[in-house]
């Protein structure tokens, strides 16, 4: 009876023995996920800071004072690679939600609120395209409502035309060409 009894506990507790080729006083640490959203989040960063250095790899970084075609994608890529790090680590220290069902509707409706604003630019200026795309992908969510994103869309237009056009001076359009 003893031996059974041993020999229940052995391959019970046999997972649990160090690995024959790990010294017995170093133990191994189990990474485990606890925030699988964090964590993919992490990783979507990562990826776009690889993007972002590799497309701005080839071009001339300048200085802060002087800057270079590259300084601003570095730059970028270098603040999205270190949030990513930070998510990454979160997600291994820290519990946090489990990721449900991926809702590719809402994904595909803001996709196609980039592109519209791509293609409008040009043609209906910069106040008409972002009102638009704020139009667009407010159908995203369920939950706003029409005054909410009629303001967001007024806001943002007079926001950026006042930091891109006049602030910063871009040439960009602001009202349809006619």
């Amino acid at each position: 009876m003893y031996g059974s009894i041993r020999a229940k506990h052995a391959l019970v507790f046999a997972s649990q023995r160090p690995h024959p080729r790990v010294p017995p006083n170093i133990t191994r640490l189990a990474m485990t996920i606890r925030a699988p959203k964090d964590f993919w989040s992490g990783i979507m960063f990562l990826a776009f800071a690889a993007v972002a250095l590799l497309a701005a790899h080839g071009y001339a970084p300048g200085t802060a004072g002087k800057m270079g075609p590259g300084y601003f994608p570095m730059l970028l890529g270098g603040v999205l690679g270190l949030l990513g790090l930070v998510l990454v680590v979160r997600s291994l220290l820290v519990g946090g939600e489990r990721i449900t069902r991926l809702h590719v509707l809402p994904l595909a409706v803001i996709a196609i609120g980039v592109c519209l604003f791509g293609l409008f630019i040009e043609r209906l200026g910069l106040v008409v395209s972002l009102i638009a795309v704020t139009m667009v992908s407010a159908l995203a969510s369920r939950e706003s409502r029409p005054i909410e994103y009629a303001a967001l869309a007024l806001v943002l237009a007079a926001f950026s035309v006042g930091i891109f056009v006049y602030a910063l001076r871009l040439p960009l359009p602001v009202w349809p060409a006619l």
